[in-house]
């Protein structure tokens, strides 16, 4: 895997966590991780409420393209447990980020949040690079300005199915304007194409996105928060994830023997919430993935 989760700030010693938390002005949470650095004591789960995103685990979970609901439920499985759909190999996809929301992260008030996408695309015999980025804002407590948002379009799935990986950075730090607003044109809003034979721009436009990130990431106090890896294959291993049409989500938490069959998504908020009827939405952060054919419409 490219983004190695050690690399992020909820990965490091306490202390550390807590200089970069007075750097960023959050003493109330940078107050916390003094605590814990005073004690010697790893970071624990289940974590503070209001610092869930020093998470560093993820919770991978599937709403299935025609799956089971009551009314504007929808029935949330685990990426393992279904069954591939095997008619997808050699299929062009298109993936979309398709909900991104925030419970809390580093700092206090507006959170201005990179996100970087890479993968592989099979290209005849070959294997070629995708990366994609973009910049959103949030606040704690609310989902990002996006809604079905393109990531890679025309992705051609190998025999061995699909993989790529995902990450996030809090930008912190003044000066990275004109680097973060490389990520607003119009090329970087429109998702990786990868439909035309002949793709003379893709090595570019993929290094361009790559220099970017690398340049906002080593300024001053913008740190990475999360990271994560999908492998989706055609294996009818227990283990393994499975590719299928539908909505993947993946979850920022630590929490062990995680059960996706106590967890619904409504189609009315937009949310995951737990199957308790009235139970608030989780209080996590977490990114909800579409798989479609390409040329067909985001569910």
């Amino acid at each position: 895997m490219e983004f190695d989760k050690s690399d992020c700030i909820g990965a490091k010693h306490p202390l550390e966590i807590a200089a970069y938390l007075e750097e960023i002005g959050d003493h109330e949470a940078a107050s916390r991780f003094h605590q814990l650095g005073a004690r010697s004591q790893a970071i624990s789960v289940p974590f503070f409420t209001n610092d869930q995103w020093a998470n560093t685990g993820a919770a991978i979970g599937f709403i299935p393209e025609n799956g089971s609901s009551a009314g504007d439920r929808l029935d949330i499985v685990h990426a393992t447990s279904m069954a591939p759909d095997e008619r997808l190999q050699g299929a062009s996809l298109k993936i979309t980020l398709d909900r991104f929301y925030v419970h809390n992260y580093p700092g206090s008030g507006r959170h201005e949040i990179l996100c970087e996408f890479t993968g592989k695309n099979q290209a005849g015999s070959k294997s070629e690079e995708m990366r994609f980025a973009l910049k959103t804002i949030a606040t704690d407590g609310s989902a990002a300005p996006l809604l079905s948002l393109p990531i890679f379009v025309g992705v051609n799935v190998g025999n061995d199915g699909l993989s790529f990986e995902g990450r996030t950075i809090n930008v912190r730090s003044g000066g990275t304007d004109m680097l973060v607003e490389a990520l607003d044109n119009s090329a970087f809003k429109e998702g990786l194409s990868l439909l035309t034979t002949a793709q003379p721009v893709l090595v570019p436009f993929v290094q361009l996105a790559k220099g970017v990130v690398r340049a906002i990431e080593k300024q001053g106090n913008n740190r990475p928060v999360f990271s994560f890896g999908l492998g989706l294959d055609f294996s009818k291993t227990a283990t393994s994830a499975k590719l299928r049409l539908g909505s993947y989500v993946v979850v920022q938490t630590n929490e062990v023997g995680w059960n996706w069959s106590d967890f619904v998504f409504s189609r009315q908020s937009g949310t995951v919430a737990p199957k308790l009827s009235g139970a608030s939405p989780i209080a996590l952060n977490y990114m909800i993935f579409g798989v479609t054919r390409a040329g067909q419409a985001a569910p």
